[in-house]
């Protein structure tokens, strides 16, 4: 019986031993997940943030030198690039005026259409300026006074010039005008005592006021057709002006233009001029001769040209013009309009100098002439039949020849 006791004893203290064992690997092995907590997804963020900090520092940087890059204007101690279009109300507000003295050479960068007024006023030690392609507008007073300045060029995209643009640059000696400038202000290159080359190309429209007055070694100016008015002032005391070439197309001149151009000998006023100004040429004491229409003679009066001028008329253009017959088919005319070149219906011999102008004066209204051209367009529709029609024919002359006496023919047009 003891000994039955003693072995049971022993039985269950090695039970009770086994039992915390036996839950521990239990616990080890089948541990659940620890659910997921609010603080647990915080700290995750903080170490995924913690891992891409450094990419996002060289985002940073690269977004800083992406704005380093279109900064509005840099300096560099002694070129001012300008990177975008600035627009000032007064001269105060010029952002770089604390350093103008400072600055050698502007750069405006592409993209930039306009230059806003008083950008580089007064930059007395400015030498050289490069403009891009695009530009549109210089303001007025951009370059006023900047004494240092020799030559600029101008791009073929500018349209307008403001008032005194240039004006002062004492010793700049070259400018061009490009062929897209259809608006110039006043006084733009007044007072630029050393310029001694302008171009003025094909295609600008207008020499604004007191352009170039001033302008004291300047000496050879042609102006082309395409500028309608030559403006009040434009050349007044250029003293050392001796030839000046004004091209057909060039209608106006205004008051006192070539005031006081004491070395002007001969000038011829094109056939296209109609009008010019009181004191045009007054106090040009060397002019003795000036070619004009008769026309234009017949209008001036005393005070524009000096008293000993004499004023020669512009050669006779002598032309002679008959009327053709032209034939149009009509199947093609009744479905579209014909055209007919001037050639099939005017003969001319001489044919005149300058360009022909035609004005139809009587015929059917099926039947038009152009004016410049002298083609003639059949309306489609137009019946079968003969058909006369009456034309007014002139030559326009040139810089050296009158206007043409208006001669009046008949055409004929055919529909068969």
């Amino acid at each position: 019986m003891l000994k039955r006791l003693l072995a049971f004893s022993v039985s269950m203290a090695l039970i009770v031993g086994m039992v915390p064992a036996i839950v521990l690997a239990d616990e080890t092995v089948q541990q659940p997940e620890e659910p997921a907590t609010e603080a647990t997804e915080e700290k995750e963020q903080e170490e995924t943030s913690e891992e891409k900090l450094p990419e996002e520092s060289s985002k940073v940087s690269a977004k800083e030198k992406k704005a380093k890059k279109i900064d509005p204007y840099i300096f560099n101690g002694s070129t001012l690039t300008i990177n975008k279009n600035f627009s000032f109300n007064s001269k105060n507000d010029v952002p770089w005026n604390g350093i103008k003295s400072q600055i050698t050479k502007v750069e405006v960068n592409k993209g930039v259409t306009s230059i806003g007024d008083y950008a580089f006023e007064e930059c007395e030690n400015l030498t050289s300026v490069k403009l891009p392609a695009g530009l549109n507008t210089i303001g007025k007073e951009a370059f006023y006074n900047c004494t240092s300045l020799k030559e600029v060029s101008i791009p073929s995209s500018v349209t307008k010039i403001g008032d005194d643009a240039f004006r002062s640059c004492s010793i700049l000696k070259k400018v061009n005008i490009p062929a897209s400038l259809t608006e110039m202000g006043t006084w733009v290159f007044n007072r630029c005592v050393e310029l001694t080359d302008v171009t003025i190309a094909d295609g600008a429209q207008v020499i604004g006021k007191g352009a170039f007055s001033e302008c004291k070694k300047l000496a050879i100016v042609s102006i082309p057709g395409s500028v309608k008015t030559i403006c009040g002032d434009a050349f007044k005391h250029c003293e050392n002006l001796f030839y000046l070439d004004i091209g057909y197309g060039v209608k106006t001149i205004e008051l006192r233009a070539f005031y006081d151009c004491g070395k002007l000998n001969e000038v011829t006023l094109p056939s296209s001029v109609t009008s010019v100004g009181d004191n045009a040429f007054e106090q040009c004491n060397s002019l003795q001769y000036v070619h004009m229409t008769d026309e234009l003679a017949a209008t001036i009066q005393k005070g524009v040209l000096p008293n000993n001028t004499q004023v020669v008329p512009l050669g006779n253009n002598p032309m002679t013009v008959k009327g053709k017959k032209a034939t149009v088919k009509f199947k093609k005319a009744k479905k579209k309009n014909q055209t007919v070149s001037a050639s099939k219906v005017f003969k001319f011999s001489p044919s005149g100098t300058g360009s022909n102008l035609y004005s139809k004066v009587k015929g059917n209204k099926k039947i038009t002439i152009n004016k410049k051209t002298g083609k003639v367009t059949v309306k489609k529709g137009l019946k079968k039949g003969t058909y006369k029609v009456k034309v007014k024919v002139s030559a326009a002359g040139d810089t050296n020849y009158n206007k043409s006496a208006v001669k009046t023919v008949t055409i004929t047009i055919k529909v068969k």
